[in-house]
């Protein structure tokens, strides 16, 4: 129950805790001697220089009173962007400055302490009753971790007498222990295990609400204007509830009946994947009964082929012995009369070889036939003579002497080709080369107008590049270290000097200008590394002087004067200076007006006299070219050059592959010339070997001479005549008698397979035993139709197809058993979400045997029968008799937090109010600040309470039907049971803080309207922000630091502020001051001697830091010792 206070009816003296006396040693700059500051309850300041240690001593109070790190904010005066700068580490090691490393770029950091001292904190808080709590902390490092040590007494400790004697072994602990516990009945010193033991020791002593209020004490000392009102409000006015120890309540109990659910569901996964193993073993067994089936038949179906084939092959090797004897009987009647003819013509040849006629007209014969040969292979070759020939412009079906003068002129020419060749080679050479070139040259330009686009300047090429590793190595950028030619230009309309000043001006442009910064690293660079080329650069030291400058030549003709150096660069002057002092050459139209000048002087078409009667002009290419300038900071104008330098090379390229294909096609010509030529003189090597003709009149003579002979003798017609018809008789007998024998030879080959055949079928079906194959027969009567010859194929048809159902059906078992074995394996080892789910599943599945033993399947068949008929009704049953008895009940109670936690922020706003509604805001007004709760939640709250309330049954909805009470569970109590998971939401969402909007109403006192309503701190001026800022933070202390009328001596009433006053007006912070006193507030202020008028009135004594060398003093003085002092010294100064 929330007391009401009032705040102003005690005394300050008889107003809680304030502080009596601070003691560091070893803290920050304060070294090894121990500093005290002793207010002895009263207001104070804390004064100083800056950066003198005034925070130091601030940050040694928060750090003893929010020893939460994550809470606590170092340096708080100096701003948000150097508070991470200091450390409890920084502070025992005592950091007071950094300092350059000798010969690097880095910084070290300088201390006073190294990590085997040990640093002190003490603070010593008295009441009104003469009640003391002491808070100190001890702090030391063990190898490179800092330790802490937190302690509570209840009574008063110094660090001279009870820190004295600081030991690693902790020693004086037990000291400590032993002289203020040993003869106490209770604990006077007590030390604590961590920092959130010990935040919460000092609330439970100071009677404080909550830690929110260390957490607002920390905020309070670099107290700011605030910033967000609603936030303030929320997170340090209002007490935060335990909403997660309610959700962990109510998880556990939703967990007992998520085990019967998941018990439920884990049934029903496991019937899941044991269903399709049921139904697979089913038909497994179908399969194993065809399979049987079909191992029957094909075991009749060989019986009865075996039989088949033994009958008809009998029968058929009888038919084949009579067909064998008629064969033979055959065969010797041919033979005889082949022998009859065989004699008749040998008789015929004899008269023949006889006749004188007959004799010459074979010996024609022969010597046609070999002409004929010889005037095909001379017509061949003729032919290819005449191919050439014709390629080589010469005349076809030539005579001998042609043929000879070909042969001369072959000679001639296949020595000339020879050389054209030659020289067709050298062109191609040429014209290669004159194309690698013009590669090499476009690949240049090409780099160039890269480097250029990169480098956005003149300068390319290996200087170029030297100058990137320089700025690689020194961390330089190109402003840094320029070229001097990216600081100057030609100007606009002097371009038509361009030529001239680029040949004065190129060296002096190439050379680097190296600042002072980095000249050290650079000669290191250069120096220690071969560069692969040339660079100059100049060490520059700064300049200054411009009188040599003053007196340089000038004129509008001067070199000075057509050119430009870039604008607001370091460099410039320097440039400008060294372009007058040397290279401000006189730029004249003719050369009567060069020759009145004794030196330096050039013309537009680069005669260049320079000093000493020195005279040069350089019209090299690559001097002349565009693509050699180097002035510019802009290289628009080079890279347009070079672009157009690589489309006229491109050209040329083209150009020049046109040529090489030429070349090439010309060459391949004369190679085939080259070729034909020498063919001819080595394939033709004399007119006999092409002279056809004469090959083919004599055949024509021996042809004519042949058939007069046949004329004149008609005998030896007759005689040929009737040999040729014997001929004929006796090839037409030796054909029969083949036939007739190949016959038998197929006959025997046939009853020898047969035989086989028969014997391996006998062999077969006395090796099987009787089979009845009478089924067979007549389920396939066609097999009796089919004939010996067809029948092992259809055997082995039949068998194959019997074969090949088998192979299907054992495939099917096998893909079946693979499938049962897959699904099996489902169940005994399942996937890991399942088993991570399930936890108990490995157990259940424990007995099932092996999944490879397929042939044990019916045991997966029985457990899941047995879960189906008995489990999940058991599981049911208990899963509805525990939603029904407990989870309702938990789910309504986690509701009722939230409501009664809406109604306690409603009962503190109203107990603040109180608090304000005596404080005078606005005097001129005569007005109050009164803070009202408007109840906002946001969308995700709304879906929280939602989900929340309708998670809550309808008791008589649920039971209207069987499974009411379970579709509730899933539909609305589960799904809000996961959400809740999402810590991050459920952190969101179950702040009721956030439910509500908090604003600031202003009121006038005599009348209680309304006056001024503030949502946002934005609206206000910078005094008003200040003063409602105070104003809510006097609330909000008050809240939180439990000012009650029972509690006025146990109140904690000290606070620190450090330097409030820099921003604002003296009324507003005389307004905080007063503020402070009305709630009898012991004030720390924190502030430089400039701002003391605005707070002298309020305070009794004043803690002075100083400064010495790397080091920190305090002294300590009333407030009117201190005035005199300060008087003294102004009146002296």
């Amino acid at each position: 129950m929330i007391q009401q206070m009032n705040l102003f009816n005690t005394a300050p003296e008889k107003s809680g805790y304030r502080l009596d006396y601070m003691e560091i040693y070893n803290w920050g700059t304060f070294d090894k001697e121990i500093y005290r500051i002793s207010p002895q309850g009263c207001n104070s300041l804390l004064t100083g220089a800056n950066a003198s240690g005034k925070s130091t001593l601030v940050d040694a109070l928060l750090t003893l009173l929010v020893p939460l790190k994550r809470k606590r904010f170092y340096n708080q005066s100096s701003g948000a962007e150097k508070k991470g700068a200091r450390t409890e580490e920084s502070y025992v090691l005592g950091y007071y400055g950094t300092q350059q490393e000798e010969g690097g770029s880095g910084t070290t950091t300088m201390k006073l302490r190294n990590k085997e001292n040990r640093s002190v904190l003490l603070a010593s808080f008295c009441n009104a009753s003469q009640k003391v709590i002491t808070l100190f902390q001890v702090r030391y490092f063990s190898g490179q971790e800092l330790k802490v040590v937190y302690g509570i007494a209840k009574t008063k400790l110094e660090i001279k007498t009870d820190f004295a004697k600081l030991d690693p072994r902790g020693e004086w602990r037990k000291r400590l222990e032993k002289h203020y516990n040993a003869n106490s009945v209770k604990k006077v010193i007590d030390f604590c295990n961590g920092p959130s033991e010990y935040a919460s020791q000092i609330c439970l002593l100071f009677n404080m609400r909550s830690e929110n209020a260390l957490t607002l004490f920390n905020q309070i000392v670099g107290v700011k204007v605030l910033d967000d009102l609603d936030h303030f409000i929320r997170h340090h006015m209002l007490d935060e509830q335990s909403a997660e120890t309610q959700y962990i309540e109510l998880r556990n109990n939703f967990q007992n009946l998520m085990e019967a659910k998941n018990n439920i569901d884990k049934v029903k996964e496991q019937i899941k994947l044991l269903e399709p193993i049921n139904e697979t073993a089913k038909q497994l067994q179908h399969v194993d009964l065809e399979i049987h089936q079909l191992k029957q038949e094909k075991e009749m179906a060989a019986c009865w082929f075996a039989a088949r084939i033994v009958q008809l092959s009998k029968e058929k090797m009888t038919l084949n012995e009579i067909e064998h004897r008629k064969q033979a009987e055959k065969i010797c009647q041919l033979e005889q009369e082949r022998q009859e003819e065989t004699n008749k013509r040998s008789n015929l040849q004899l008269d023949i070889e006889q006749d004188e006629g007959s004799r010459q007209i074979k010996e024609l014969t022969n010597r046609i036939r070999q002409n004929i040969q010889e005037r095909d292979k001379r017509r061949e070759k003729f032919d290819d003579y005449n191919k050439l020939a014709l390629d080589l412009n010469l005349p076809e079906n030539l005579s001998k002497e042609e043929f000879e003068e070909n042969q001369k002129k072959a000679e001639t020419e296949y020595r000339r080709q020879q050389q054209v060749q030659e020289d067709l080679s050298e062109e191609l050479r040429k014209e290669k080369n004159a194309a690698e070139t013009t590669e090499t040259l476009i690949n240049e330009c090409i780099k160039r107008v890269q480097e250029l686009i990169k480098n956005k300047n003149n300068i390319s090429g290996r200087v170029s590049e030297i100058r990137d590793e320089i700025l690689k190595y020194t961390g330089a950028t190109a402003e840094e270290i320029p070229f001097v030619g990216e600081l100057i230009r030609v100007k606009e309309n002097e371009l038509e000097w361009e030529a001239s000043i680029e040949r004065i001006l190129h060296h002096f442009a190439l050379r680097l200008i190296v600042p002072d910064k980095y000249y050290q690293q650079v000669n290191e660079y250069v120096n220690s590394h071969n560069l692969n080329g040339r660079i100059v650069y100049q060490h520059y030291e700064g300049f200054t002087s411009l009188k040599e400058m003053e007196r340089g030549e000038t004129g509008e003709n001067r070199l000075l004067q057509k050119i430009e150096f870039k604008v607001g660069n370091r460099y410039t002057d320097w440039i400008e200076y060294e372009v007058c002092r040397r290279y401000n050459y006189a730029c004249v139209d003719n050369l009567t007006e060069f020759n009145t000048y004794p030196e330096k002087a050039v013309t537009r078409e680069g005669l260049i006299k320079s000093v000493e009667n020195k005279h040069e002009k350089d019209d090299r290419k690559e001097v002349r070219s565009r693509d050699n300038y180097v002035l510019g900071w802009d290289n628009r104008d080079k890279i347009s050059y070079l672009r157009s330098e690589v489309h006229k090379l491109q050209q040329e390229q083209q150009d020049n592959l046109k040529k090489i294909n030429a070349i090439k096609k010309r060459e391949t010509d004369c190679k085939r010339q080259t070729q034909n030529w020498y063919k001819l003189l080595t394939e033709f090597k004399n007119y006999e070997s092409i002279d056809w003709m004469s090959c083919a009149k004599t055949i024509q003579k021996d042809e004519e001479e042949k058939k007069k002979l046949e004329t004149k003798n008609n005998k030896t017609k007759v005689l040929q005549e009737e040999l040729e018809a014997t001929d004929k008789k006796i090839k037409e007998l030796n054909v029969s008698i083949a036939k007739a024998n190949e016959q038998i030879g197929r006959l025997k080959l046939e009853q020898e397979t047969l035989s086989t055949l028969l014997q391996k079928n006998q062999e077969f079906i006395n090796r099987a035993g009787d089979k009845d194959t009478y089924m067979l027969e007549q389920q396939h009567p066609e097999l009796l139709d089919i004939p010996l010859e067809q029948l092992e194929g259809k055997r082995t048809d039949f068998q194959s197809s019997i074969n090949e159902s088998l192979k299907n059906k054992n495939e099917t078992k096998d893909s079946l058993k693979s499938k049962i074995r897959k699904l099996a394996y489902a169940v005994k080892r399942p996937a890991k979400e399942l088993t991570e789910k399930y936890k108990d599943w490995l157990s259940d599945v424990n007995s099932l045997p092996d999944p490879e033993h397929t042939e044990l399947i019916e045991e997966y068949q029985n457990f899941y029968n047995r879960l189906k008929e008995e489990d999940l009704m058991s599981y049911e049953k208990k899963f509805n008799q525990y939603l029904q008895e407990t989870i309702y009940h938990k789910v309504n109670s986690y509701k009722i937090f939230f409501e009664r936690w809406e109604g306690t922020i409603c009962k503190a706003i109203d107990h603040l109010n109180l608090s304000l509604k005596r404080i005078v805001f606005n005097k001129d007004q005569g007005t109050y600040i009164q803070l009202t709760a408007i109840k906002r939640p946001d969308a995700e709250a709304k879906d929280f309470y939602n989900l929340l309330r309708q998670a809550i049954p309808n008791l008589h909805e649920v039971d209207a039907t069987i499974d009411g009470r379970q579709h509730h569970f899933e539909a609305h109590i589960a799904p809000f049971m996961k959400k809740l998971e999402n810590e991050p939401w459920r952190t969101r969402v179950s702040d009721v803080r956030s439910w509500f909007t908090y604003r600031a109403e202003e009121f006038y006192q005599a009348t209680g309207k309304k006056y001024k309503t503030y949502e946002s701190m934005g609206q206000l001026s910078g005094g008003e922000k200040a003063q409602l800022t105070y104003t809510i933070l006097g609330s909000a202390i008050a809240y939180q630091f439990g000012f009650t009328s029972s509690g006025l001596e146990s109140s904690f009433r000290f606070i620190a502020i450090d330097e409030a006053f820099k921003a604002q007006d003296e009324d507003k912070a005389r307004y905080l001051l007063e503020l402070c006193n009305q709630l009898h507030l012991q004030l720390l202020v924190v502030t430089p001697s400039d701002n003391i008028h605005i707070v002298e009135n309020y305070i009794s004594f004043v803690h002075y830091v100083e400064r010495k060398g790397n080091t920190s003093v305090l002294y300590n003085m009333p407030i009117l010792e201190y005035k005199d002092e300060y008087k003294k010294l102004y009146n002296h100064d």
